[in-house]
């Protein structure tokens, strides 16, 4: 599979508007000071890597941004899943995060950076 620009920004956009939809809820469940700045910080580096990848092409391409892509897919299953078998806190906030880190590896990627 040959991914777009468009597929990268549209993946990379999902991510975000989950983890923000999603905050609130996360906000509630945290049990800790430690929790909650977990999941500002992932809210934070989704919604980062969402504008640099609305503001830059992200018209790479090549094998290393189609594994960035399919990296960011499976991350994005995997915190979907965690959210609909209701898993604790640590996991989502764990997920999230990994998450954060192949979307931001996704903008860098397929913006040549």
């Amino acid at each position: 599979m040959t991914t777009t620009a468009q597929d990268r920004l549209l993946e990379v956009s999902q991510s975000y508007g989950d983890a923000y939809d999603r905050r609130a809820d996360d906000l509630a469940a945290a049990q800790s000071p430690d929790q909650i700045k977990a999941i500002l910080a992932n809210v934070n580096t989704l919604e980062i890597a969402y504008l640099e990848a609305a503001r830059n092409a992200l018209d790479a391409s090549g094998p290393a941004i189609e594994q960035a892509f399919t990296d960011a897919q499976t991350a994005r299953a995997a915190v979907d899943a965690a959210y609909q078998n209701a898993k604790g806190i640590v996991e989502k906030i764990r997920l999230v995060g990994s998450l954060a880190k192949k979307a931001t590896a996704l903008v860098k990627a397929a913006h040549g950076t």
